[in-house]
C-alpha cells in the first residue's frame, strides 16, 4: 500500500481531512498533520515518525505538503531521504487530494505522483476563461 501524509501550517491538514470526509467519506492509509504555532519543528519531526510507524507503506510515502520551503516541507522533506520509495509534493489542493486518495490503490507510486500533480494543476482555472473555452467550442459546433 501507498501512504499518503498530508501536512501543513496552522490547521491545513485537519480542514482538508474534514472536507474530505466530506465529500468522499474517510479514507484509509492517509495521514493528517497540522504545524500550529505552538508545534516545533522537533515535534512535527517525531509527529511524521509515528505516522509512519502506524501507516502501511511499502509501496511508497507520499508527502503532501502546502507551501514550499516551509517547515512541514522541509521535515517532510529530511524524512523523505530515508525512505526507499517517498516524493514530497508542494501547493497541495483539495481536488488532487480527492483524486489521489480515490485512486491510490489501484496505482504504481508513480502514476499516483503523476495524477497528484496533473490533478493538482487542473483544479487551478478562471472561469472566464473556462466560459470562453465553452462559448468557443459550441460556436464551432454548430457551425457559426
Amino acid at each position: 500500500m501507498i501512504c499518503i501524509i498530508v501536512l501543513g501550517h496552522g490547521h491545513f491538514a485537519s480542514g482538508i481531512q474534514y472536507a474530505i470526509n466530506q465529500i468522499i467519506g474517510e479514507q484509509e492509509n492517509i495521514a493528517f498533520i497540522d504545524f500550529p504555532e505552538s508545534k516545533s519543528p522537533a515535534q512535527l519531526k517525531d509527529e511524521i515518525l509515528t505516522t509512519l510507524e502506524q501507516c502501511e507503506h511499502r509501496d511508497g510515502v507520499l508527502f503532501c505538503s502546502d507551501i514550499l520551503g516551509g517547515s512541514p516541507f522541509r521535515t517532510a522533506s529530511l524524512i523523505s531521504q530515508q525512505l526507499p520509495i517517498s516524493e514530497v509534493i508542494t501547493g497541495t489542493n483539495l481536488q488532487m487530494l480527492i483524486e489521489c486518495s480515490m485512486e491510490k490503490d489501484g496505482l504504481t507510486f508513480a502514476e499516483l505522483v503523476e495524477l497528484a500533480i496533473h490533478s493538482g494543476k487542473q483544479g487551478i482555472l478562471k472561469l472566464s476563461d473556462e466560459l470562453l473555452h465553452h462559448r468557443n467550442h459550441t460556436t464551432q459546433d454548430n457551425g457559426i
